[in-house]
Formats: C-alpha cells, structure tokens, sequence
C-alpha cells in the first residue's frame, strides 16, 4: 500500500505539459468562413506566403479532396511544395486513404511516391506506406499493391503485418487462396510474424468457400504458433460450418472456444442466429436470444436486426414490429439500418401507414431512410389515396434533395388528379428544381 502510495505521489508531482496555443489563425479563420474551397483557394494563393502554415494548408486540403476538386488539390500541393510549407504526415495519410475510398487509385500511388518532394521529414513512413497499400486494394490493384511492397527498401522501410495483411486480403479476394498462401509464406520469410488478423484473413477466406476443413487446420497451426484465436476466428469457422449446414457442428464449437480460453461473445450468437433466419427457424432465434440473457450477454442492435430482416423477409411485420418495440423497451436504441429493414418490410406487405409511422420515428431519431424507401412509400400511400402522409414523404424528400422517378410521377399525378387533394404549387417547384445555383435551376435526375 506504502509502495502504490508512492508511485501516485510520483504521478502527481509530474511537471504538467503546456498547454497548446489555442490563438486564432487570422488566414485560417477567414478561409474557413468562405464557403466554397476553390475561392479559398485563390484567397490563399495570393496570401503572404510568410502567413503559409500547416493548419491553414491541411484544412484546405481536407475540403478540397471532399469536393473533389483535382485541379486545385494540385495547384495546393504544388504551392506547399514551392513553399517549402512544413508539414505533418497524417494530412498526406488522410488524403492518400482519401484517394483510396474515392476510386482514385492511381492519384493516391502517385502522392506516396511524391511524398520526398514535401517538407515532411517523417515521410513516407510505414502509415504512409499502409495507406497507399489499403488505396490500391480497395480499388483491386492488387498486383500494383504487390509491387510497392516489394519496393519497401528503395524508401527505407520495413513492412509490418498490417502492411502484409492487407495484400492478404486483396489476394484472397481477388486472386484466391493459392496466391494468397505464397505472400503469407513470404511473410514468414522476412520474419515477420502473424498476427491473429493474418490467420483470419485465410480462415475467412476457406470457410467462405466451402472449406470449413481448411479453416479448422489453419486455426490448428495459429495455436502451434502461439497465436491465440479470437471471437472472430472462431465466428469465421461458425459461419463455414453454418454454410456446409452444420448448424450443430457449429454451435458445439461455439461452446468449446471457452474452454480453449476464448470467451463467446454477440458475434458467435450472431452468426447462428443468421443462419436459423435464413432456413426461417424463428423460434430457435427467440431461445438464442433467450440463450444471450441467460449468459448475461445483452443483446445488441445487430442481433435484434438479424431477426426483424429475416421475420420482414418471411412477411411477418407485426412481429417484427413487436421486436423494434421490445428492444427499445430494454434500452437499445435502433440505428439507420434497423428502421430501414421496418419500413422496408411494411412497403412489401402493403402496410404503408404503418411504414410511414416508422418513418416518422426514423427521422425524428434523425436517421435518413434510402431514396427506395420513399419512393416505394409515396407509390402506396398514392395507390390508397392517402396524398396527406404522401405530401409528408414528399417534404421530407425535398428536404433531402431526393427527386422522384418516372413511377412516383404517374403515381402522384392519378393520386392528385383522381382525388379531392391538389399538392401545392410550391411543393410541386420544389420537387421539379430541387437544386438552385446562383438563380439558374437544375433539373435533377428523376
């Protein structure tokens, strides 16, 4: 007690960091106050280039890349270059994964390789490397991917296992288990050592593709490792075993990772209960959910989404319904696809009041439903003559930007027409010009 006593005191007595200089940018907060980024930009290219710093040039980088506006992300890197503008590598990582995410595989090799020209002398490091690999992945340039690994030593870096992990990925998905299998020997090969993620990948990978017999030896040899499995190593088995129809099999394995030192968890239940919805055993789901409370594991919005879809799916909406109720009665809150799966399900029946009941609770949650979602819901509420709660999901659209289709048109103009209801002229410009810029009108897509 003395001895803990002490090593507090210690703590404490620490000299505190300073704090951070929290004094407004002038540059930056002017820049941030002007909407759009390429005037912006040209407010900074005929700034002081003294004035230039990383935080005024970072978060223009960020709002131009989310704009997609290439040219001026040109002309700013090239006007940090110039400049010699000291940076930090996470906004050149950020945008490179930024690159990856918008199908602009070749722009983020490109900013990797010119990352030497910047003032940035961390990069390019192993993130930076890891996010260049995950961009060409992502975008199925695996062989691109492949040949930057190999070139780790022209930049002075060593690759990781999160580096080989994702060209595991990208092999497995793209080129099969054989290649995938050759780069893990490679891995092995250049010391360094696996990790719990590698093995999954090719587990995943096995059980996916009928091979539940693969996945079980490879687990096998992670033990021999020292490489102790997880909830998810055992959840990929669950799912190959569920796959090849050994729902059994796969439940007794289940109970078997505690006593090989894994503790079960939401993810082991739910891949069970998505394969009794699929075969439309719904009572067997009830008992595994009964099962979860019993072991003090709280159910959570994706076990209680498993069974609204497959009872939505099965057209068995009013239990579904009773279900959304149930799990918010014990505190769990539905999230966007949730509410998505209730309003779905009530438009297939043909229950669409009821659906726009849920979708009033979904935006009032402030979810946003699927533009499928309110043009099925405008179809049945006009078919029925209810235009009241379809000029609802109407203003709701607007709201969104979202245009209706040729079929919401017909729908809408036989519901006004044939009906005692005329939508509002206001209503109607709305939804034909939904987008105004600078006073000319845009016909959006319908």
């Amino acid at each position: 007690m003395l001895r803990r006593a002490s090593k507090f005191k210690d703590k404490r007595s620490r000299p505190r960091k300073p704090a951070r200089d929290r004094t407004p940018i002038p540059l930056l907060e002017e820049l941030k106050s002007t909407a759009d980024p390429a005037a912006a930009l040209r407010r900074l290219q005929d700034a002081d280039p003294d004035h230039l710093s990383y935080p005024v040039c970072s978060s223009l980088l960020y709002r131009l890349a989310k704009a997609r506006l290439l040219p001026e992300l040109n002309s700013l890197l090239a006007l940090l270059r110039a400049h010699r503008v000291p940076c930090k590598e996470a906004a050149f990582n950020s945008l490179i994964r930024r690159f990856g995410r918008a199908g602009l595989p070749d722009r983020a090799l490109a900013l990797f390789l010119d990352l030497p020209s910047f003032d940035c002398p961390s990069a390019p490091s192993l993130q930076s490397l890891n996010s260049a690999l995950a961009a060409l992945v992502d975008n199925r340039r695996v062989d691109q991917a492949r040949a930057l690994l190999g070139r780790c030593t022209d930049f002075g870096i060593r690759p990781n296992a999160v580096s080989y992990n994702i060209l595991l990925h990208g092999c497995c998905e793209n080129e099969g288990s054989g290649s995938a299998r050759l780069l893990f020997d490679e891995m092995l090969a250049r010391r360094v050592r696996p990790t719990v993620v590698s093995y999954n990948v090719l587990i995943g990978y096995s059980c996916r593709n009928g091979d539940s017999v693969t996945g079980m030896r490879l687990k096998e040899e992670m033990v021999k490792k020292g490489i102790q499995p997880n909830a998810i190593t055992y959840a990929l088995l669950m799912e190959g075993l569920c796959s090849e129809g050994k729902y059994d099999a796969a439940r007794k394995l289940m109970f078997d990772m505690e006593y090989q030192g894994c503790k079960t968890t939401l993810v082991n239940y739910g891949v069970l209960m998505s394969d009794r919805g699929r075969r439309g055993d719904f009572d067997r789901m009830r008992e595994l959910l009964a099962e979860m409370n019993r072991r003090k594991l709280k159910p959570d919005v994706v076990i209680y989404g498993i069974l609204i879809n497959y009872l939505c799916v099965a057209g068995r909406t009013g239990e579904a319904y009773k279900v959304l109720v149930e799990m918010q009665i014990k505190g769990c809150k539905p999230n966007a696809a949730t509410y998505r799966m209730m309003v779905d399900g009530f438009c297939r029946a043909g229950e669409f009041e009821k659906a726009a009941g849920v979708l009033n609770a979904m935006l009032a949650s402030k979810h946003s439903p699927r533009a499928e979602s309110f043009r099925c819901l405008i179809l049945g509420l006009c078919e029925r003559g209810k235009l009241e709660e379809a000029c609802f999901v109407l203003e709701e659209m607007i709201k969104r930007k979202m245009g209706l289709d040729v079929e919401g048109w017909k729908a809408l103009a036989e519901a006004t027409m044939g009906g005692n209801c005329v939508i509002e002229d206001q209503l109607l410009r709305q939804l034909i010009f939904p987008m105004f810029d600078e006073g000319s009108c845009k016909l959006e897509r319908i």
